[in-house]
């Protein structure tokens, strides 16, 4: 699957980065203190924005975390399959309803997390249902028009040095849109599949 603000990242990228930032140096460029960030991974490139790696986390709920902690969430509503393929083949889309909550799962583990109502919000706060001001004030800046597409909202993860190690999780986003109401409609993390 490509998304429409996807960035390539090449084995040749992260050893250049390695090489320019040095293996224990803070990736450069990445500034903002709300969930949208400014970043750029190598001195020359331009700033992009992105989301603070903290923010996805949805009620306990990680990308490609283990489907055995839908168990905490409680009741079942329903689930519903589907099929795709994508470069590992083909598999089954598993979507578990909860009120307010779906979470994809695909071959084991979660794919997709798509919170409609305020009872799940990111670990900021950001949540459906709150007010367009109060959502600027956790995201701590506009975002740019370039990161919206047929109305949603959407950004990748932040680079960021862990332990001596980058990790960006580029193929992840956090994406969400406002209603005709100027509230949020829905907070969603998905994972970009090949």
């Amino acid at each position: 699957m490509y998304h429409i603000n996807y960035r390539s990242v090449s084995l040749s990228l992260l050893v250049s980065v390695a090489v320019a930032s040095g293996l224990s140096a803070p990736v450069r460029g990445v500034e903002g203190d709300g969930i949208l960030r400014l970043a750029r991974v190598l001195p020359d490139e331009p700033m992009f924005l992105c989301v603070a790696t903290s923010e996805f986390t949805i009620a306990g709920l990680k990308l490609y975390g283990d489907m055995t902690a839908l168990e905490s969430l409680g009741s079942l509503n329903s689930i519903s399959r589907g099929f795709g393929e994508d470069d590992g083949g083909g598999y089954v889309l598993s979507t578990y309803h909860y009120g307010g909550l779906e979470v994809d799962i695909v071959r084991d583990s979660i794919d997709r997390i798509e919170a409609r109502s305020p009872h799940w919000p990111t670990p900021s706060g950001l949540k459906a249902g709150m007010e367009r001001a109060d959502a600027m004030a956790l995201l701590g800046r506009e975002p740019d028009p370039e990161y919206l597409h047929d109305g949603v909202y959407s950004f990748s993860g932040c680079p960021e040095w862990r332990d001596g190690e980058l990790v960006w999780h580029d193929s992840w986003y956090l994406e969400f849109a406002f209603n005709e109401e100027g509230r949020l409609e829905f907070v969603r993390l998905f994972a970009d599949r090949p």
